[in-house]
């Protein structure tokens, strides 16, 4: 379908919503762009999440125009999208993406075990435990630079906190949105990648709207 083709199927679709929906998918739209990800199974998730379910075709069909590609998994609750261009790469820096991946980790270890949970929960000191296993860092991470990790962390709709980062009892709620943003069959792949920053890769690119 050309462009022609999708801007008249999603104009006569957008007209047919009442004035109180035209809001809302705009709201809807915009947070959909700016976070890439959402999970249904999130509290604050959860009412845009069915809003998109039931209007699906036109939001498929506007971001379409703007040449991203979007994915809706209702077995995960998840939504996210991508460009299909490749725009919006994210440059992480090294702590920000060896954690991304020990949570990667960790989600799947406990899935693993616990195959009925929608959510996995770790620990902080779980977290500073494989930190310290990958013997790349001397030092705990300092509150301030947990702090900043976890703001990337929850901007993308990939945990959430509860509890203070300075105590190792608070929990990490890790959603299944870690699945597309770093989709992975074995624990051995995410122990290679980190295994390249002991041989002194210091950075890592990672596509914000893409997962491949």
């Amino acid at each position: 379908m050309n462009k022609n083709e999708l801007m008249k199927n999603m104009s006569q679709a957008y007209l047919l919503l009442s004035e109180k929906k035209k809001e809302e998918f705009s709201r809807i739209l915009n947070r959909l762009l700016a976070v890439n990800y959402l999970c249904g199974g999130r509290k604050r998730d959860r009412e845009d999440y069915y809003f998109i379910s039931e209007n699906e075709q036109l939001f498929k069909d506007f971001l379409m125009m703007l040449d991203y590609d979007f994915h809706l998994y209702k077995a995960d609750r998840v939504i996210f999208i991508h460009n299909i261009n490749n725009y919006n790469h994210l440059n992480l820096n090294q702590m920000q993406t060896i954690v991304l991946l020990l949570l990667r980790k960790l989600y799947f270890q406990k899935s693993q075990e616990l195959q009925d949970t929608e959510f996995i929960h770790i620990t902080l000191g779980e977290l500073h435990g494989e930190i310290e296993a990958t013997g790349i860092y001397n030092e705990r991470l300092k509150k301030t630079e947990l702090k900043t990790i976890y703001q990337f962390l929850s901007r993308y709709n990939i945990c959430e906190r509860v509890g203070d980062l300075n105590e190792d009892d608070s929990r990490l709620i890790i959603y299944p949105t870690i699945n597309y943003i770093l989709p992975v069959q074995k624990i051995e792949e995410i122990n290679q990648r980190i295994q390249q920053f002991k041989k002194g890769d210091q950075h890592e690119n990672i596509n914000e709207s893409e997962t491949d």
